[in-house]
């Protein structure tokens, strides 16, 4: 795929610079925001009002953040499977997506259908934006598209900063966040700001990209995600590190800008009616 390819393409020359247990939280709270922040700012006028209307004015980054809120909730127990998808190294995921149980593509893709539809209602409508919101982050972490027998990563131990963790939470980006914030001087919204940037001028092709060519490029990471080795202490060194946090920031403003088009497909031809 063109767009993939580009898309991949982007990511490796970025990395090329710097060369001398359950599935966890994607991204966790701090990265779910960022993907609702760069979206909000490629959305068109009708959408915004929409996004407004439904979240009663809360934003829409804080708003994505209510999906991984509810899991352990027995109610939503169902939803745990919405937030990844196994495929093997060189599976097709068209052939495995849409199993029983659901998985983030199928997700996406039904949630988008129920935001559309405004029959079912504004309670309805948000709870469905909440949630798409969400996977479209999720799809675009690359250990939610992850291999089933490491469980995306849970199963590789590691250590962070002395602490136990495994690869999968490293991938969350959480902890890649906060070095970012503080190796480069950046508060908040200087960080978001930063994000943004990455993708400026590229919203019609990431936007072009459906949403099975988001997972095949979550899953044609796979090189860079597991090309590490360890320290004595079980750290990654600063190459890799470095280079985890450049395919998380791509992929972040990626996915807010991607967010951004699907909301402004479902509400920016529509006539507005609620």
């Amino acid at each position: 795929m063109p767009v993939m390819r580009s898309t991949v393409q982007l990511i490796g020359l970025l990395i090329a610079g710097f060369c001398p247990v359950s599935y966890t939280y994607a991204y966790g709270a701090l990265g779910h925001e960022i993907v609702g922040e760069v979206a909000a700012t490629y959305l068109c006028a009708q959408a915004a009002t929409e996004v407004e209307y439904l979240l009663d004015g809360e934003s829409l980054g804080r708003a994505s953040r209510w999906p991984d809120w509810i899991r352990k909730d027995p109610q939503w127990r169902k939803s745990k499977p919405w937030h990844f998808i196994n495929v093997a190294d060189d599976g097709r995921i068209a052939a495995v997506t849409g199993r029983p149980g659901g998985d983030v593509i199928w997700a996406i893709d039904k949630f988008s259908a129920e935001l559309a539809e405004q029959k079912l209602g504004k309670l309805r409508r948000a709870e469905a934006l909440r949630f798409l919101a969400h996977f479209v982050a999720d799809v675009h972490q690359p250990l939610h598209v992850g291999r089933r027998e490491d469980r995306g990563g849970n199963r590789i131990a590691i250590v962070i900063d002395g602490r136990k963790s495994n690869l999968h939470k490293f991938w969350d980006a959480q902890w890649l966040l906060k070095l970012d914030r503080s190796s480069h001087g950046y508060d908040r919204d200087g960080q978001i700001a930063a994000i943004r940037a990455l993708g400026a001028g590229q919203a019609e092709t990431l936007q072009s990209a459906g949403v099975l060519e988001w997972a095949r490029e979550s899953q044609a990471l796979r090189p860079a995600v597991y090309a590490f080795s360890l320290t004595g202490s079980g750290e990654f060194d600063e190459q890799y590190r470095a280079s985890a946090l450049e395919i998380s920031r791509l992929r972040l403003a990626a996915a807010g800008i991607r967010l951004a088009g699907k909301l402004n497909d479902i509400f920016c031809t529509q006539a507005g009616q609620r």
